[in-house]
């Protein structure tokens, strides 16, 4: 597991509205990245809330949009805010989600990239 601060920049005016949207990337782009699947969204989790263990066969980055919260494989935790990217690299066993005693939301957005075809398997 690997996470980087990544410094704030000052944010930028905008003529007109700005549209969001949860899905970034779509299924189906298999063709475009070489037998290669990209899914991604953003998530959520409430106080208390967080992921099993779990693992991916590809890689997967989280890139923090809102909050603090936690990452962690097997060996450690680690305390995540706005603007830091997590990477877990294939095969890593790892969670994310909220603290339990946390007063506010927490949210990132996710990437996965991985073979098409793979799965993500979750720990027992």
């Amino acid at each position: 597991m690997e996470v980087t601060s990544i410094p704030s920049t000052e944010p930028q005016e905008m003529d007109g509205e700005v549209q969001e949207s949860a899905a970034l990337l779509r299924e189906g782009l298999a063709s475009e990245f070489d037998d290669t699947t990209v899914r991604s969204s953003e998530v959520t989790f409430r106080p208390g809330e967080r992921t099993k263990f779990h693992t991916h066969d590809g890689i997967q980055l989280l890139y923090v949009t809102e909050g603090t919260g936690v990452v962690g494989n097997r060996e450690e935790e680690r305390t995540v805010t706005e603007g830091d990217l997590i990477l877990f690299p294939p095969g890593e066993e790892h969670w994310h989600g909220n603290r339990d005693d946390a007063d506010s939301s927490f949210s990132h957005l996710f990437f996965i990239v991985e073979r098409t075809g793979t799965t993500t398997t979750v720990a027992e």
